[in-house]
């Protein structure tokens, strides 16, 4: 006899959940905006939500450190402030961990590949380890050399290892010469820490397109990444997502799909951030939860993430021990057959309690439950993972 199919609830709007919990995390791509404009209702959500003495906290998988993205919070018309238990990254958390691991580099004699750093050889002289560097163009939203920065301490931030013996990083221009990959983004492989003048053709050569961002195409990664696994480099991943939603409905392709490939190829990577508990067990630290042993469960149960990646969001939130809430209008819109959320006045798409379409407004397309109930069903039985509730967007 099969075990009985995990219950979940479909809601129409977001409101139904505000009397169910108390703190609420909050992912940011997706949720709350698509990277350039806030996402439909999701600014006077969380305003709500803090007139409601509602605690939340942000928890994403941006490459960002957390101090960057907090910062860019002010475009979507919010403020890290609003946030009790700020914002956790998984690229600060990447950021820590090379920090620790690399920072303090090898011997010159080392050939341990990087794993470490802690020296093979014997009365060499240390030196920087070098990184195979796969990062984002430089951008008003990207500064790939700020992040290399904060993983080396070098912007004074608190977290910084206070360690004689840290030397910095390197990056290589070659797989030959790396000890490690840096799978910090997925749109170019920089083969160097000077700033880029665009147009000039050296700098350029040191900036190399990986054409898979927006297209999904491996023949520039596949040759450096098996030359890579051949050498077993480790790879940290800063980015764990496989896709993400941008404006104009476009599907970009994350450092996630690129660490899976290297892994298929028997390379082994380091990944950071959701769905792994560590990450929002951080965010419940923030908050002032306890997780030891004796924890007060009752006050978890109060406590709902909210995320439209099944795989990330979800999976990780029933990994934690929280309950979780699956928003319908994310990156998994276009598999339902739904309108993604926008950033205009309305919804992508309306729930109808029935067929009938009278009250669908202009411009949306509707659903009715029952048939939205099925397609979810089904979807969460292929998956293998369930969320508690499930609404169309973060709007009220």
């Amino acid at each position: 006899m099969s075990s009985p199919r995990p219950a979940f609830t479909l809601h129409t709007s977001f409101s139904p959940l505000l009397s169910l919990y108390d703190t609420f995390l909050l992912d940011q791509f997706g949720v709350i905006h698509n990277g350039s404009q806030s996402l439909h209702g999701a600014a006077d959500c969380i305003r709500s939500m803090l007139r409601q003495n509602k605690r939340m906290a942000i928890l994403s998988n941006t490459s960002s450190p957390a101090s960057s993205a907090s910062k860019r919070l002010t475009r979507y018309g919010l403020h890290e402030d609003m946030f009790a238990g700020g914002l956790v990254s998984s690229g600060e958390e990447c950021a820590r961990f090379v920090r620790e691991q690399y920072c303090r580099g090898c011997l010159d004699d080392d050939t341990d590949n990087g794993a470490g750093g802690s020296g093979g050889g014997s009365g060499g002289k240390r030196r920087a380890m070098k990184a195979l560097w796969f990062t984002w163009r430089e951008s008003e939203s990207q500064n790939p050399m700020q992040f290399l920065s904060y993983c080396e301490g070098s912007d004074g931030h608190e977290d910084a290892v206070d360690d004689n013996n840290l030397v910095g990083i390197d990056v290589a221009k070659t797989v030959d010469e790396a000890d490690f990959i840096l799978l910090h983004g997925s749109e170019v492989w920089r083969r160097c820490r000077e700033s880029i003048i665009p147009g000039d053709g050296d700098n350029d050569m040191l900036v190399q397109d990986l054409s898979f961002l927006y297209n999904e195409d491996f023949s520039t990664l596949d040759p450096i990444l098996e030359a890579a696994a051949a050498r077993n480099l480790p790879c940290v991943c800063a980015n764990p997502d496989l896709v993400v939603g941008l404006p104009g409905g476009v599907v970009g392709n994350m450092p996630g799909k690129i660490a899976q490939r290297y892994e298929n190829m028997g390379g082994s990577v380091r990944h950071f951030g959701k769905p792994n508990p560590r990450h929002f067990n951080a965010c419940l630290e923030n908050l002032g939860f306890a997780l030891d042993e004796d924890a007060d469960a009752k006050s978890i149960r109060k406590v709902a993430h909210v995320g439209d990646s099944l795989e990330h969001d979800v999976a990780g939130a029933n990994r934690a021990g929280i309950d979780s809430v699956f928003v319908l209008g994310g990156i998994h819109a276009n598999e339902l057959g739904l309108t993604p959320t926008g950033c205009g006045e309305r919804d992508g798409f309306v729930i109808l309690e029935d067929d009938n379409d009278s009250d669908v407004p202009d411009g949306t397309s509707g659903i009715s439950k029952n048939e939205l109930i099925v397609k979810l069903q089904s979807m969460f039985d292929e998956k293998g993972i369930w969320p508690t509730h499930v609404v169309p967007s973060l709007s009220l």
